[in-house]
């Protein structure tokens, strides 16, 4: 059976107030209940805050287990210590932050008001059952990452080398296999960077390795790829400002090559279709 939820959204000092498991602060709604009441008490008991909130929600995430309703929310924070952490953006970029969707859309919107209006209504890919799921392989050499381009009229895209993972592959074979239909280079697989859900039309999971690659990039005829494509180098600084995709995994790219790979997985949704929108989130 589905469930309500309600939570808040509250920053204070252009830092984001977050219960001390990183995640938004939200209780379920009481049958008959007032979703915005129980976002308030959800901040009281969660963050030992009381807040003010706008009257309606300004997200809604759909999950599997139910709907998650968030309010904005404002109040002073008390001086002694409470159950809450705060979260300056820099910090929070580089978390295991949940709802997914929801830090998206928080994250892209930090410094100033919302880029969307009303109520923003996403799916969290979650816990359902992957459309596709994907495996690409992150090739640096000399300070050069191989993508692949496509061109198109309506503008040239960039793509990391991979594809989709057939059944009873596992993600480590198929990125070796990818790798080698569209480049022809062979590889030894590392350690997993990031996993990325392409939140669009149901969820589209994407395992994402340090690949060291072995041999030159084979001629173009030779490639498994279409008409459109051709792999090459691209100075890992460019990744940032580059139409590509998964858009939001580009910059971090070029951020753990200048600062050091995480440790474990990064795990976020990315959801932008226009790749030429600017993106650090």
């Amino acid at each position: 059976m589905s469930s309500l939820h309600a939570g808040v959204i509250l920053f204070h000092d252009q830092r984001l107030v977050v219960h001390s498991d990183l995640s938004l602060p939200r209780a379920p709604v009481p049958s008959r209940g007032d979703p915005a009441e129980t976002a308030r008490a959800a901040a009281r008991d969660l963050l030992g805050v009381e807040v003010r909130t706008d009257a309606r929600p300004c997200l809604e995430v759909r999950a599997t287990g139910g709907t998650q309703l968030y309010y904005r929310a404002a109040a002073p924070l008390p001086s002694g210590p409470a159950p809450a952490r705060l979260l300056s953006r820099s910090e929070a970029l580089h978390l295991p932050l949940a709802p997914w969707t929801a830090w998206e859309a928080i994250l892209r919107s930090w410094d100033g008001p919302p880029w969307w209006r009303g109520r923003l209504v996403l799916e969290d890919p979650l816990g359902r059952p992957p459309k596709r799921t994907r495996a690409g392989a992150v090739i640096i050499r000399d300070g050069r990452m191989l993508l692949i381009r496509y061109r198109h009229r309506r503008g040239d895209y960039y793509e990391i080398p991979g594809g989709g993972v057939e059944p009873g592959e596992t993600p480590e074979a198929a990125v070796l296999r990818e790798l080698a239909e569209e480049t022809g280079l062979s590889g030894t697989v590392g350690p997993e960077i990031a996993r990325v859900d392409r939140v669009q039309r149901g969820s589209h999971p994407g395992h994402y390795f340090l690949v060291e690659a072995h041999g030159e990039v084979g001629p173009r005829s030779s490639l498994d790829l279409e008409k459109t494509a051709t792999p090459g180098w691209v100075p890992v600084e460019d990744l940032r400002h580059l139409p590509l995709w998964p858009k939001r995994l580009g910059w971090r790219i070029a951020h753990w090559h200048r600062e050091g790979w995480p440790e474990s997985p990064a795990e976020f949704c990315d959801s932008l279709i226009d790749l030429r929108v600017p993106c650090d989130w």
